[in-house]
């Protein structure tokens, strides 16, 4: 069995790399797992990469291929193509991820798993950063493995000027981080 206590879905983003922080503050020892999904940004994994190596935190990247879902930030780019979430949404985005991370904590013998959807997330429609969407996928991880994963979004009630400031007090240098939404303010 390996250390780790915790998973961690990490893009180099703000709301992830808060969450790395939050977890080493507490006394985690975070593994943290990185996708390529064929994001129009895949640069962002470059800064989670150096990140992690800066902290000496291990990880694992993933690579997704054939995925070939149209979106604002994979397939073709475009924004808003599906009517009532946000112009960035990816359909299915983190059942993948979060059943991706689950595959992984299992064989590492990890209970836990936290992801960084904030407030802001769910404000600008995205379907799978809702409390409820929490509750449902746990309900799901009790009966899909050997062992009870939890899942859980600890920034849920932050929104991203909270996680910006949160980081700005743990002293991380912004320009670390990568959005694939835009630069941060």
């Amino acid at each position: 069995m390996n250390d780790e206590d915790l998973l961690i879905l990490f893009s180099g983003g703000a709301d992830s790399t808060l969450l790395l922080e939050l977890a080493k503050k507490l006394g985690f020892k975070p593994f943290c797992l990185l996708i390529d999904y064929g994001q129009k940004h895949i640069e962002e994994l470059s800064f989670a990469i150096n990140y992690l190596g800066e902290a000496h935190i291990n990880w694992q990247a993933v690579k997704l291929t054939g995925l070939n879902v149209d979106s604002g930030l994979t397939g073709d780019g475009e924004k808003g193509k599906y009517e009532g979430v946000s112009v960035y949404h990816v359909p299915g985005r983190n059942t993948i991820f979060l059943s991706l991370a689950f595959s992984v904590a299992e064989s590492r013998g990890i209970s836990q798993i936290w992801y960084g959807p904030d407030f802001s997330d769910r404000t600008n429609l995205f379907p799978d950063c809702y409390q409820e969407y929490v509750v449902k996928i746990n309900e799901l991880f009790k009966v899909a493995g050997s062992q009870i994963i939890t899942v859980y979004a600890p920034l849920l009630g932050f929104t991203k000027e909270m996680v910006l400031k949160m980081l700005d007090s743990f002293g991380v240098d912004r320009s670390k981080l990568f959005s694939g939404y835009g630069a941060f303010t």
